[in-house]
């Protein structure tokens, strides 16, 4: 027995803004596709606990940048739902996702179930990284401070506004960064500053 699957062409969001130069508002017109496949799925009771980049593809069709949702391979099925005849659980204290998009919850891996909730902090991280091209915590120094080290950032530190972070970026990081969204970078940090500061935190809080 084998499954047929779509074959899902495209490249990683970053990459597809980076490569296009895309200016904020089209980079949050694809954010808000993005959200409609994440929401679909939780309609149908599916968290998918790994939203990040490079499971996000993106092509164009017909001129419009269609992004895919893909790899369900850590998907939970909630609300009672069953996908299966068999009664199949993720192990206890395992430790599933990638560290620099999970939430603190995601990271504890408690007793306490997560929620649509975990894939809503995901999804801060993502805009995060598409209006600053960084990830609210760096992925390296949290793998290198070790697991309890990591829930600890996750759990207790506060990231910084993504505004905050662009204007504190250094000059020829800041052009670069400006150049990519099509702009001036005062301009990047006064489009950010405000609704987008604010949709984001309260992702992450």
């Amino acid at each position: 027995p084998y499954f047929v699957m779509e074959w899902v062409q495209g490249i990683k969001v970053t990459d597809f803004c980076q490569s296009n130069q895309l200016p904020t508002r089209n980079r949050l017109e694809l954010f808000v596709k993005i959200c409609q496949a994440v929401q679909h799925a939780h309609q149908k009771g599916i968290i998918h606990r790994d939203i990040k980049p490079s499971n996000i593809l993106v092509a164009l069709h017909e001129g419009v940048p269609s992004p895919k949702v893909i790899d369900f391979g850590i998907a939970k099925a909630v609300g009672g739902l069953d996908l299966t005849d068999k009664t199949l659980f993720t192990g206890l204290q395992q430790f599933l996702g990638t560290p620099s998009y999970m939430s603190p919850e995601q990271a504890e891996m408690g007793g306490v179930d997560i929620d649509t909730r975990t894939d809503i902090y995901s999804l801060g991280v993502l805009l995060y990284e598409l209006l600053t091209g960084r990830t609210p915590f760096d992925a390296k120094l949290l793998l290198n401070r070790g697991i309890e080290e990591l829930i600890l950032t996750l759990r207790d530190v506060e990231p910084s506004r993504p505004s905050t972070r662009v204007r504190t970026l250094g000059a020829e990081d800041l052009t670069t960064l400006a150049r990519c969204h099509r702009t001036d970078p005062s301009r990047l940090v006064h489009q950010i500053r405000g609704d987008l500061d604010w949709i984001v935190m309260k992702c992450l809080e």
